[in-house]
């Protein structure tokens, strides 16, 4: 088993990005505990991606966002193969006014099991927050369990979310085939658009190698 505890303060108009690209043995269950503070006009960006086979992973990395005009962002990419187990979400508490938040997931099982959580809690006058969980099923084993929690506190917070969980659609693959793409490279491109989450704050050999393992899931895999 792994365990890791993180701390992250965010001081006054700072900026943070914290990535996270999870390659675990098989046989690995992973407990990562973290929790971020905001402070007034800071920023905070975290991105989490886990793609290949682990046994099991359980985290729910809490943001408290306590200064004005403070704002967050949560971003996951989620593949589950059969055999592995992904109970992931993420919490931000909008303190004060002005604050702003956004948690985005995407995920696909391919035989896996995924639990996607995600909560909001607006506690402030002019917050503004949208939640999205959003999965793909590859397979007709394994599962995926999308829970949004929007939680308000006061009369004047704009909380938001779009949850869905579904196959691609076949009329999908038809309009890519009929521009010339063969089945394989239809449901590929379309893999790829959706794992395509605009991650922000990467250094360039980062970004290069999150997307060079998108390229090869989606095109490699059996997609």
């Amino acid at each position: 088993m792994h365990i890791g505890i993180s701390e992250f303060y965010v001081e006054k108009n700072a900026k943070l990005t914290f990535t996270m690209i999870h390659s675990w043995g098989e046989n690995i269950a992973v407990r990562p505990r973290s929790v971020t503070i905001i402070e007034e006009g800071g920023q905070f960006i975290s991105n989490y991606v886990c793609m290949e086979k682990v046994k099991d992973v359980q985290m729910y990395p809490t943001t408290k966002l306590v200064g004005e005009g403070a704002v967050a962002r949560l971003n996951s990419i989620l593949v589950a193969p059969e055999g592995s187990h992904l109970d992931i979400g993420g919490k931000a508490l909008l303190e004060v006014p002005g604050t702003r938040a956004e948690i985005v997931t995407r995920t696909i099982s391919t035989g896996g099991e995924i639990i996607n959580r995600g909560n909001l809690t607006g506690r402030a006058e002019g917050i503004r927050a949208h939640l999205e969980c959003n999965g793909l099923m590859l397979s007709n084993k394994g599962y995926i369990s999308a829970i949004p929690e929007l939680d308000a506190f006061t009369g004047n917070a704009e909380l938001s979310h779009e949850a869905a969980v579904g196959r691609i659609a076949p009329e999908e693959i038809e309009y890519l085939m009929a521009r010339g793409m063969d089945e394989e490279e239809a449901t590929a491109t379309i893999v790829r658009g959706f794992l395509n989450v605009n991650i922000e704050g990467l250094p360039e050999s980062l970004a290069k190698k999150i997307n060079e393992t998108l390229d090869t899931f989606t095109y490699n895999k059996g997609m």
